[in-house]
């Protein structure tokens, strides 16, 4: 390596590199085109190369490791990276460092735009990364997502996710740190800790510097209370509150409200019977009650610091209702919770890694995407009234019938998030150059996809997945692209499949890497333009 570091740091001095208090795309040209002349022996990534207080810093990889080189002069302080490795070259120390979570912590400080920030109401765009480490998807993402008037979360991952993956929040985030530096992106993102059940998994997410937080209240939603009958709704109710009197105020208080919410020629009556207040009290009350203690623990986790903030309703067996909505965000509102973000359960089947389906899993008719149409515009209109908040869209990968819908009601007030598709396009890389590793990932799946669909709602139809033994190289791509079923029999089973062969799967991806950042890319763009999302100039 050393021999190799003397020639590039003989380049950067020719170009002013090395003197540069900000690196030019012109600089990081000349010194692409001047070492591929070289015979090096490591891989500069060039979009890297960049300066801050007299640090320069970029990414190598070296016999298949990514490692940081960091140039300060020598009579400068130490720059806190954490090194392998100290050389000194022509007044320079020069740093070899692992891509550690201690050195992401460094770089978050001295190159900024490597650290995710609040991105408040701007359309956003979620990419979750479920195989992360040598393989991070971030610079696929980012090469999908860098030319649209989007706002990004390269960090997006649930509890249920890292479990699953043997992952943390702390590795999350540092996957998409290095992943935004090495292709040198300056756009502000952001980091969002998704589905946070409970008190200590939200304070795991705050520690590690996320800066979006996603509430699933589900685990306190009574979905029974649609079909109670009045004697048993009214128990439940009374449990509710701590005083009859305390029940009555609510009751009062609802009944009372009368609102018209106006949006073009569409209007929405906000007006409530007693039995209307009390089912959605009985289902929803209790997970409002956690939400907004969720809020006040992140508040005084962070202190000073904004975050963004998002409660999610839509892992539920009904439908959010309009009335149900507005009763939750109005609920919020008074107790001072500000909303980023609201996840309804939409009048439609949103499935993993398909298309919108019906309810009960069936190809929607006309009438069926018209009463889904309705939800959005009812839904994104009550957003707009009782916030500004977005609408978020959960298992939101592939769902492009629906996409200009939500586009065209939310009139940009939406955060979409995929997670899901990202890994589907990995194992579609995986099974072009390694047909017979993926063979033994879909029988694997196969034989384990009741246990997998645990926790999710699935309409999937085995008898439409071909068995392994009919299986050959070019059906696989075109079936992970268009036969539903099997695409959720292999979305479902990321967790097995990283468990049982993780590092033949990393093998495939780091040997295929740019097909691998190029096929996600080319995959996520097909996202955006069905959103209608501009291109920045």
């Amino acid at each position: 390596m050393l021999e190799g570091i003397n020639h590039l740091v003989k380049i950067m001095q020719t170009e002013g590199v090395l003197k540069s208090f900000k690196i030019t795309d012109t600089q990081r040209k000349a010194v692409k085109e001047k070492v591929s002349s070289l015979h090096l022996n490591f891989h500069l990534y060039h979009n890297s190369l960049n300066a801050s207080q007299r640090k320069v810093c970029f990414l190598i990889e070296e016999k298949k490791v990514k490692k940081l080189i960091s140039f300060t002069p020598r009579k400068d302080n130490d720059d806190g990276f954490v090194a392998d490795k100290v050389l000194n070259l022509d007044g320079f120390r020069v740093k070899v460092c692992p891509l550690t979570h201690e050195n992401a912590l460094v770089m978050r400080e001295v190159f900024s735009y490597t650290a995710p920030t609040v991105l408040g109401t701007e359309p956003a765009f979620g990419t979750g990364d479920r195989i992360g480490g040598k393989v991070s998807a971030t610079s696929g993402h980012i090469r999908a997502l860098k030319d649209y008037n989007v706002a990004a979360f390269f960090a997006q991952q649930s509890v249920r996710e890292n479990a699953r993956t043997k992952r943390t929040f702390h590795q999350v985030l540092d996957d998409a740190t290095w992943g935004v530096f090495e292709e040198g992106y300056k756009d502000r993102w952001g980091a969002d800790a998704d589905h946070l059940m409970d008190l200590a998994s939200i304070g795991l997410a705050v520690d590690a510097g996320f800066t979006m937080f996603t509430v699933d209240p589900s685990s306190y939603i009574n979905d029974a209370a649609s079909n109670m009958g009045k004697e048993e709704l009214k128990r439940e109710w009374e449990k509710l509150f701590r005083t009859g009197e305390e029940a009555q105020n609510f009751l009062k208080e609802y009944l009372s409200l009368k609102e018209e919410l106006i949006s073009g020629t569409h209007r929405l009556a906000i007006e409530y019977n007693p039995e209307q207040i009390m089912r959605i009290a009985v289902q929803y009350l209790r997970a409002i009650r956690f939400t907004i203690d969720a809020y006040r623990a992140i508040a005084q986790h962070k202190g000073n610091s904004d975050f963004d903030f998002e409660v999610s309703v839509d892992e539920t067996s009904v439908p959010t209702t309009p009335l149900a909505h507005y009763l939750i965000a109005r609920e919020l509102n008074d107790a001072k919770v500000r909303l980023t973000s609201l996840a309804p359960r939409f009048d439609a089947g949103f499935e993993k890694g398909v298309d919108i389906r019906t309810n009960d899993g069936k190809k929607p008719s006309p009438s069926d995407m018209r009463r889904f149409e309705d939800s959005v515009e009812d839904h994104a209109l009550i957003a707009r009234k009782m916030g500004p908040y977005k609408l978020s869209i959960h298992s939101g990968s592939d769902k492009f019938s629906a996409y200009p819908l939500i586009s065209k009601y939310t009139k940009g007030m939406f955060h979409v998030k995929t997670a899901g598709t990202s890994y589907l396009e990995a194992v579609k890389v995986i099974a072009q150059h390694d047909s017979s590793l993926f063979k033994e990932m879909h029988q694997c799946a196969l034989e384990t996809f009741e246990e997998n669909r645990h926790t999710y709602h699935l309409t999937t139809n085995l008898a439409n997945i071909p068995q392994v033994e009919e299986l050959n190289q070019a059906e696989i791509v075109k079936g992970l692209t268009e036969n539903d079923d099997w695409r959720q029999v292999i979305h479902v089973a990321y967790g097995v499949l990283l468990d049982k062969f993780k590092k033949r799967m990393v093998d495939v991806l780091r040997e295929n890497r740019e097909d691998y950042y190029e096929t996600l890319a080319e995959h996520i763009r097909r996202h955006l333009e069905a959103f209608g999302l501009e291109k920045e100039r």
